[in-house]
């Protein structure tokens, strides 16, 4: 793409943005069939929630997984793998297992799936956990949308996490 029509693309972006002032006790729904969404830099502690769902179905603040349309149960908290070095990996998802985490949100681009990977057999190796007790959840990434370049994609994933199937797997963002 040409400088101009990035910089055009991102002045309309900027122009047309709504940003959100966080205090505790706040929250937003984002519906991604109907808007990007992107993160400030953010400081603090803080609990992200997400769901995929069909219809309106309540949400008490007991539950523990949401019900997907296919049936199956999506814990309803996670750990998110983004920005954790490969140094730090293996030890924060293991720990995070231990302490009773199910839902692993990776994606390839993030560079340490290998090391998810080594997480994930040391838990199941020690009995701390079944595959089937944990939600893993990858993404593929844009350069990869080509239909011919998806299962490759894929089966880096599962290797590199050591897995035989993903509970998710999502399209990381819609631009190829």
């Amino acid at each position: 793409m040409q400088d101009d029509v990035l910089m055009d693309l991102a002045s309309f972006m900027s122009d047309n943005k709504c940003s959100y002032k966080w205090s505790p006790g706040k929250f937003i729904i984002v519906d991604n069939t109907v808007a990007y969404h992107s993160r400030q830099p953010f400081k603090g502690p803080r609990i992200c929630y997400a769901s995929i769902g069909k219809g309106v179905k309540p949400v008490t603040d007991t539950q523990t997984h949401l019900v997907l349309t296919t049936g199956d149960k999506m814990p309803m908290l996670g750990v998110g793998l983004w920005q954790l070095s490969k140094e730090n990996t293996t030890n924060v998802v293991y720990n995070a297992i231990k302490l009773g985490y199910r839902m692993l949100d990776s994606a390839e681009v993030y560079g340490n799936e290998a090391e998810t990977g080594l997480a994930i057999e040391k838990a199941i190796g020690e009995g701390i956990v079944k595959r089937e007790d944990l939600f893993v959840v990858s993404k593929l990434w844009g350069y990869f949308h080509r239909p011919e370049h998806v299962k490759a994609a894929v089966k880096r994933s599962l290797r590199d996490l050591k897995v035989d199937y993903l509970d998710l797997y999502l399209i990381h963002y819609p631009i190829a």
